[in-house]
């Protein structure tokens, strides 16, 4: 069911930062920081999590804001 609420949850925290004025661009840098904090701190509890560290722990500076970029993009489309 989680897997079903993230792209809703996704799209209202993005809407809340148009809201509150925040740029795409600084909503992409968000998502590149809270990655990074993660990847020190968090254990992933399944294999697409497992995978997602994986993805990010060899993923250049570059592919990170690819990544983060895609995951904006995808929070934008889902909001209603």
């Amino acid at each position: 069911m989680a897997e079903l609420e993230f792209p809703k949850e996704l799209a209202e925290k993005i809407r809340e930062g148009q809201k509150h004025g925040v740029s795409e661009e600084n909503m992409v840098k968000g998502v590149v920081s809270l990655g990074n904090l993660l990847e020190k701190f968090t254990k992933p509890d399944t294999s697409e999590e497992a995978l997602m560290k994986s993805m990010w722990d060899n993923a250049t500076n570059e592919e990170k804001y690819t990544i983060a970029n895609l995951l904006v993009r995808i929070g934008k489309q889902n909001i209603h």
